[in-house]
């Protein structure tokens, strides 16, 4: 910590034409700080062969001492086969662009504070639409949870403020914790005391038993799963100095806190992932200070046989776990901090002993380190699994996007280059414009100069084979939990690229009939042409019954599963 708070203090933008940044560690003073040095770097300018969207990169006023971090967001608000890009910002906005660039009606949303982290997206209340989760952070105060409608405007009970006013600064989470169906916001406060917090999506605490203490200030996102499979969801998430696990009321499950001698948690967020093959789920986690390295422990707290790997020097990366070679075998990987001038091995891949895979460790020629989130995905069309992860170097105002082969060789094509760093900003995958072809989301900040957001064409085909981890914690709601990928199920429920089906019959309607749905869906919610629900239908279910009072006029019904959503016009007489 002392070096990185020499470092805020003392560095400043440098005039030549490369630049190193890091941000001061999640215990200083003022966490979250960006600082920049020059940098010797041998790198050429990078290929950057991959064509770029159209309507794309778009770019953003950002406060000059915070970059944002954790990348993007993604989710389709108007049903029609494309997705939304979500992105929250430093200079207290939160935007929404569609596919092309251009910016979505109602967006963007003025924050009271500075948006650093990466938002969470799911259909919270089960209304049928998009709700938008943002945690916002002041230097040391004034942090809130925004849960934002499709529309962009506050859901009943928004926002939330903590009790004393701490800053939310970390991603949310959001999972159904206690078993209703509707999703539980997971945060985390740095205050006076370290909080953690399970709100309902009416913005209250979920039982008087929350919030719960933690013993040092917070760090990262929570991770929601049930990980022993006795029935129920557990909390993962990290003070400074240990790992907790809380049931949904409150108390611990035996075995944790759980703290490493001389190591910190910093930036940490846990993969949740059955590693030995045994059902039960096992917690990855990467550390820092004396003790850097990777740890994965069991659902009791006790370390998997092997582990932990230490490293060389610190981290800030979450780790990532993947079936790499998809033979069924899960395989963990974390990138480092780097070094000032010279070559640094900075990306490791293990094996569920942590022996270390063939090909890694990876080495950057200039030392720079890959602490981002990290993505593994086919994005050379060859079916077999890259991995992707950021830098945090940049050369003429132009950050690095790295990507290697499963064997730990360059990706031909890469790196593919952005404005300003891309420190701490892994890469979203998807299909972003619909066409079935793979699409890559990425995030970088040059200071005062401001955010871009760019998103790649890859040409390649976009499914559930392509990718094993396509985002920050996962997916869109930031659960953590890893989901294995079978043969023969092309896109498992979670995953946004099928949308449901929703046909209306009979239609037009009377007030008082009974209209089907074409088939079973979790939840339908009919809304006025101004966003108004004026009918909720909690799943299953197989028709929607008309108000006799409903006024005559167009409606629109909505359902989501999967994370897409469908919507259909209804006329009622």
């Amino acid at each position: 910590m002392r070096l990185l708070l020499l470092f805020f203090l003392t560095a400043v933008a440098a005039a030549g034409p490369s630049q190193r940044i890091r941000l001061s560690d999640e215990s200083a003073a003022l966490p979250g700080a960006a600082a920049m040095e020059p940098a010797p770097s041998s790198e050429t300018n990078g290929a950057d062969e991959m064509p770029v969207m159209p309507g794309w990169p778009v770019r953003t006023t950002s406060n000059p001492n915070f970059s944002a971090v954790r990348g993007v967001a993604l989710a389709d608000f108007d049903a029609d086969g494309r997705l939304e890009i979500i992105r929250p910002t430093t200079g207290n906005q939160v935007y929404v662009w569609r596919y092309d660039g251009t910016i979505y009606p109602g967006w963007p949303r003025a924050l009271n504070n500075m948006g650093q982290e990466a938002a969470a997206v799911a259909d919270v209340d089960l209304d049928g639409q998009y709700e938008v989760c943002v945690n916002t952070r002041g230097m040391t105060t004034g942090g809130s949870t925004y849960l934002l409608t499709e529309a962009g405007t506050n859901k009943p009970g928004g926002p939330f403020t903590g009790p004393t006013n701490g800053t939310l600064s970390a991603s949310p989470c959001l999972a159904d914790v206690n078993g209703d169906d509707t999703l539980e916001v997971i945060v985390t406060e740095r205050a006076a005391r370290a909080l953690v917090h399970v709100l309902t999506f009416r913005g209250t605490e979920l039982s008087p038993a929350w919030p719960c203490t933690l013993n040092a200030v917070p760090t990262g996102t929570p991770s929601v799963a049930d990980i022993n499979l006795d029935g129920t969801m557990e909390i993962v998430t990290y003070s400074y100095d240990s790992l907790y696990v809380f049931r949904p009321d409150g108390s611990r499950l035996p075995g944790f806190p759980r703290a490493v001698a001389n190591a910190r948690f910093s930036y940490q967020s846990s993969a949740l992932a059955d590693i030995d093959g045994d059902d039960t789920l096992e917690i990855v986690a990467a550390m820092h200070r004396d003790a850097a390295g990777c740890c994965v422990f069991r659902h009791d707290g006790t370390l998997q046989p092997g582990w932990p790997y230490g490293f060389p020097r610190w981290t800030y990366c979450p780790p990532t776990v993947a079936d790499l070679y998809r033979d069924g075998d899960l395989k963990v990987v974390c990138g480092l901090s780097g070094v000032i001038g010279g070559a640094a091995q900075v990306l490791y891949a293990f094996d569920d002993d942590a022996s270390v895979l063939p090909g890694f460790p990876v080495t950057q020629v200039d030392g720079d380190a890959a602490e981002g989130n990290i993505t593994v995905a086919d994005v050379d069309g060859d079916a077999d699994m890259e991995v992707l992860f950021s830098s945090n170097l940049m050369r003429d105002t132009l950050g690095y996007l790295c990507a290697v082969h499963a064997n730990g060789t360059p990706v031909a094509g890469w790196p593919l280059r952005i404005y300003g760093f891309s420190y701490l900003n892994g890469m979203t995958v998807a299909d972003v414009d619909g066409d079935d072809s793979l699409d890559i989301v990425a995030v970088g900040q040059n200071g005062g100069s401001g955010m871009e957001v760019k998103v790649w064409e890859a040409g390649v085909r976009f499914s559930r084979a392509s990718w094993e981890w396509p985002t920050y914690h996962f997916d869109m709601a930031r659960t953590g939990r890893y989901e294995k990928y079978t043969v023969g199920v092309e896109e498992p429920p979670r995953r946004p690229t099928e949308r449901p089906s929703l046909i209306l019959s009979p239609n037009p309607v009377r007030p008082g009939a009974t209209v089907a749905l074409g088939s079973k869906q979790t939840a339908v919610g009919l809304y006025g042409l101004s966003g108004e629900l004026v009918l909720a239908a909690p799943g299953p279910a197989t028709a929607l019954v008309i108000p006799g009072n409903l006024p005559a006029g167009v409606y629109i019904a909505r359902t989501a599963a999967g994370g897409r959503s469908a919507a259909a016009k209804l006329i009622v007489r």
